[in-house]
């Protein structure tokens, strides 16, 4: 027996050594490239296997091996890791034996930040950089047919040149992307890139075709081009010998469908590699022909000027953190599509390659960012140094993940442009990025900021970056100026523009429509820029929110809480961190308001007007038309319009891009004050834009009249020791002499009003409108428990009673007259002295309302004359108050966002600050009312606030002690918004105002 295992044994070195040396005869192919997964491969079952999935993970060089799921944060699975100390990674799995011979790739999509790889416990390599990707052959140390292991060994570094970490308020570090092993024949492949040129009248082209090869003799490869359709085009010449090193292979293509944002022709180019005249592998790249040039100050596709309306994207999964799948890559780019943005900047590292074919087959431009940011700029101190922009020890980080993003992507005709870096400061690391990056691809242009700190220095950008400019398009920034969003005799893109609140916490947490409100800034911005020739176009900051609900910890510690608080509160502690709500959806994809506001604002066909003053009926409808397309005749969209129910489909009629022409609706019998609905449709029936037209005077106008009681019936007034009442048929309104407010009003035996009015002032003292608002301004707030009645006294006039009030808050003398008619309607009109003079929020009166008013309905003029159904605040809408359902720290909400009453990053862990807390819906401000009606469900008594001509603006709200509130406010304003956002700018004196409440 122990003869016989002596010879296993040796039977066995034998075979690894003839297995070693068999691999060792393939030559290994280089770290820093990019190499072509094959469909086909000779010999070869299966070319590439995902190891994504679950992973062994040890959380310290004591600790037991666990479960962990790949790709995702190990934070956001419960393992505390730290800055600076490794953790590691480990996965068993088989290479497929018919893998022998060939070379065997490791492929790694990102792993956050440096990275030390073994297989089979052999030190392979390093690597550092947490978004590139990065590709290994590790034919040398594995073996085909048999169990292998990869072990990963990584380290989330203070010093990486991504600060990914230390804006993400944690740290992210892991393996944040798909793991992938894949084979390659000894002849193979790699840094493929197919390019295209186009001819002086963008009609034909030449498709160029580069990429390095190891071995040479008696190869060569091949190529077949189908268009669109499928149908393959005919090349004049399609094999080419291989060549060692590097080749480049040319094809004319003669006049090629185009690829723009707008028509994402995209056609496959099969590429074979035989040898000695045997195929030996394939794949397909899809290649969209187009061209990018920039001249003077504009930027042309295809020799059409584009304007780009974006948004800024990061990756961020709801439950695994920093990454994405590929049901994530996929819908972020339809909902790019659906709310018409045609631009999208990977911030502030590379994505994917698969969101990039999804932008490539959808037709969404990109701005493909490196992963350098904030050097020498907002690093906080605990991820110092940040000085790393001309450090020799750092160039290489700088350039090989510039290298690898470049050597990766350069084929996708969906990216216009490179970046090579995000709100740094300028130094010789840059510069060297740029000289490769231009020497390397000369088909595309390149940014960075902050442009202003390269100086007087050559520039290392052909187009201005430039964050957070005015409304109006005016900003100086590091010595770099745009006037009218115009900039310096190039191309200006605001790659950082219109940042929705996020950082405003006592107005998220009261009155979330701070982000319908945001909806005038993205509008004036982007109408603005259009018009502007040297306005290249805008990036939203962000199209996603960022906020990592993170778990307790399982092991370690929640040490980030220290840090974490960047954004935030200082008093503030909570599991969940990031800088917060800035996107146009949350992390779940639900579409917030600031969406359809992004949708209408940047929408390609524009109604130049929604009210018709003069019409005649039986006569056709000129409407101005605006054709906001780059490449499109509008003549290629769809047009519906109802009127009185009735649908019709209109042809759409023939404007050239950047043009203005006529919409002409045939005649019908038109009626003063009733609706013309137009709907925009793509080719395929996307909606891309919904107006309401009103003809004649606007229908809301009449309605605040239209159901007013008669004026009729006797008011009595009933005088106790304590009270003053007035009594109408059904209603009673009691006063307490001792306050002057009134107590606990009814209509129909139920409580309407519990007490009030008080006097509602929200002063900011100082204007914060700059860019990093992250506290409350200084302000002046009226509390209602300083409130000193002074006289309390009542005449009656013309049928009606008038209630005189006047008293004190502090300072801040106030009188109300409040007209009580018949009818069961209170005229309310006040007057302010010696209150402080700044820049109002709100100015108005307010209620307490009894708990039982649990239902809202509303009516108003919103900033758009089209909502969808449902919207958060629609022209028209309901909601009842609260939601029963009570979303859980970590879970997906399955609601709509609007319909949300907890909020575990604004109100940290307990999610809220009552116990019966109002939705989103029903607490956000809803401006420019016409009627703003509180009701019980069921039936019951109610109130409705009026207003004949929208000048009023009504929330409810709950206080921390379940108190339920109406807010009235006839001026109003949100100057915390900041970041170049529009607000009104008003100043609180003179203070007065008046509204209208029935009952």
């Amino acid at each position: 027996m122990k003869q016989i295992k002596t010879i296993l044994f040796a039977f066995g070195c034998s075979f690894l050594l003839s297995g070693t040396k068999a691999f060792a005869q393939v030559e290994r192919l280089p770290d820093e490239a990019s190499y072509p997964v094959l469909q086909e491969l000779a010999g070869v079952e299966t070319p590439a296997v995902l190891l994504s999935g679950t992973w062994q993970f040890r959380y310290s060089p004591d600790s037991k091996w666990d479960k962990i799921q790949v790709p995702g944060e190990p934070a956001m699975q419960g393992y505390a890791i730290e800055h600076d100390k490794p953790f590691t990674y480990r996965k068993s799995f088989t290479v497929p034996a018919d893998y022998a011979g060939k070379h065997t790739i490791l492929r790694f999509d990102g792993v956050y930040s440096y990275a030390r790889l073994f297989v089979n416990d052999t030190f392979v390599r390093e690597h550092h950089g947490g978004f590139t990707r990065w590709d290994t052959d590790v034919t040398p140390f594995v073996r085909p047919g048999k169990k292998n292991e990869i072990r990963l060994e990584v380290t989330d570094r203070l010093d990486d040149i991504s600060y990914a970490s230390g804006y993400a308020h944690h740290p992210i570090g892991g393996i944040l992307r798909d793991v992938t092993l894949f084979a390659l024949p000894e002849t193979c492949l790699y840094d493929f890139y197919a390019e295209t040129h186009l001819d002086a009248a963008y009609e034909d082209a030449v498709l160029k075709i580069g990429y390095s090869s190891p071995v040479v003799g008696g190869a060569e490869v091949a190529y077949t081009l189908a268009d669109p359709s499928g149908r393959r085009y005919p090349l004049a010449q399609s094999r080419f010998p291989l060549k060692e090193g590097g080749n480049m292979n040319e094809l004319p293509v003669k006049n090629p469908l185009k690829w723009d944002a707008e028509h994402p022709n995209l056609y496959t180019l099969t590429v074979t590699l035989s040898k000695d005249g045997k195929e030996i592998g394939r794949f397909d790249r899809r290649i969209g022909f187009r061209d990018v040039k920039i001249e003077k100050d504009r930027m042309l596709v295809n020799g059409m000027p584009v304007k780009l309306r974006g948004a800024c994207r990061h990756d961020i999964h709801p439950t695994l953190g920093r990454t994405t799948t590929a049901e994530l890559d996929s819908l972020d780019v339809i909902l790019f599509k659906r709310s018409n943005m045609n631009f999208v900047r990977t911030s502030h590292y590379p994505p994917t390659e698969r969101f990039l074919e999804y932008c490539d087959r959808y037709g969404i431009y990109v701005e493909s960012e490196t992963a350098v940011c904030f050097v020498d700029t907002y690093r906080q101190k605990n991820y110092a140094p940040g000085k790393t922009q001309d450090s020799a020890e750092f160039t290489p980080r700088y350039l090989s993940q510039c290298r690898e993003m470049v050597k990766s992507f350069r084929s996708h005709p969906s990216i216009l442009f490179w970046s090579i870096g995000n709100e740094s400061v300028y130094g010789t690391n840059f510069q060297q990025c740029w000289d490769w990056v231009k020497a390397t691809d000369k088909t595309r242009p390149v940014i960075f900021s902050y442009p202003g700190s390269v100086g007087e220095k050559e520039p290392v950008y052909d187009i201005l970056s430039m964050h957070y400019q005015d409304v109006n398009g005016n900003l100086n920034q590091w010595n770099r100026s745009t006037h009218g969003f115009q900039g310096e005799g190039i191309p200006a893109l605001f790659d950082e523009w219109a940042h929705p609140a996020c950082y405003t916490y006592a107005t998220l947490q009261e009155d979330p429509n701070i982000r319908e409100f945001w909806g005038h800034s993205i509008e004036r911005m982007w109408s603005g820029l259009f018009d502007a020739p040297g306005g290249l176009g805008g990036a939203i900051w962000g199209y996603v929110d960022e906020t990592f609900m993170l778990p307790e910890p399982k092991v370690g510690t929640a040490f980030w809480k220290e840090f974490a608080r960047t954004a935030k509160p200082e008093d503030y502690q909570g599991k969940c961190v990031g800088y917060g709500e800035w996107g146009i959806v949350d992390v779940w994809r639900r579409e917030k308001p600031e969406f359809w506001a992004t949708k209408k604002a940047y929408s390609p066909v524009r109604l130049m007007t929604t009210e018709v003053a003069s019409f005649l009926s039986g006569q056709r409808l000129l409407l101005p038309l605006y054709n906001c397309f780059d490449h499109t005749d509008l003549d290629e969209i769809k047009i519906r319009y109802t009127y009185k129910g009735v649908e019709k489909e209109l042809p759409a009629p023939s404007i050239a891009p950047h043009q203005k022409g006529l919409l002409v609706i045939p005649a019908e019998a038109w009626e003063e004050g009733e609706l013309l609905s137009i709907c925009f449709y793509t080719a395929t029936g996307e909606l891309l834009d919904a107006e309401q037209v009103s003809l004649g005077s606007d229908y809301h106008v009449r309605l605040a009249d239209s159901e007013a009681s008669p004026v009729n019936g006797v008011l009595l007034v009933e005088e106790t020791a304590g009270m003053m009442t007035i009594k109408g048929d059904g209603f009673e309104i009691p006063f307490s002499k001792e306050t002057g407010l009134i107590c606990n009003a009814t209509s129909k035996g139920q409580v309407i009003i519990e007490k009030g009015p008080f006097l509602h002032l929200d002063i900011n003292l100082n204007h914060l409108t700059g860019a990093e608002v992250r506290k409350s301004a200084r302000k002046f707030l009226t509390s209602d428990s300083d409130w000193k009645k002074q006289s309390l006294t009542y005449t009656r006039k013309e049928g009606a009673v008038e209630v005189a009030l006047s008293g004190f808050y502090q300072d801040v003398q106030t009188d109300i007259l409040i007209r009580i008619s018949p009818a069961g309607e209170m005229n309310v009109s006040y007057v302010v002295a010696g209150q402080p003079n700044g820049y109002l929020r709100e100015t108005g009166l307010s209620f307490y309302l009894p708990e039982r008013l649990d239902y809202l309905q509303w009516e108003r003029k919103g900033m758009w004359s089209c909502y969808p159904e449902g919207a958060f605040a629609g022209n028209t809408g309901e909601t009842s108050l609260y939601n029963p359902k009570q979303v859980r720290y970590g879970e997906n909400p399955a609601q709509p966002w609007l319909a949300d009453t907890h909020n575990y990053y604004y109100w940290a862990d307990a999610g809220t600050n009552c116990d019966r807390p109002l939705t989103q819906m029903a607490k956000g401000m809803k401006e420019n009312i016409y009627r703003y009606t509180l009701s019980a469900t069921g039936g019951g008594a109610g109130l409705t606030v009026c207003s004949s001509d929208a000048s009023l603006a009504c929330r409810t709200s709950k206080r921390g002690d379940g108190q339920l509130m109406l807010y009235i406010n006839n001026r109003w304003d949100y100057p915390e918004i900041a970041w170049g956002n529009y607000c009104k700018t008003l100043e609180v004196v003179p203070c007065y105002g008046e509204m209208k409440i029935r009952f």
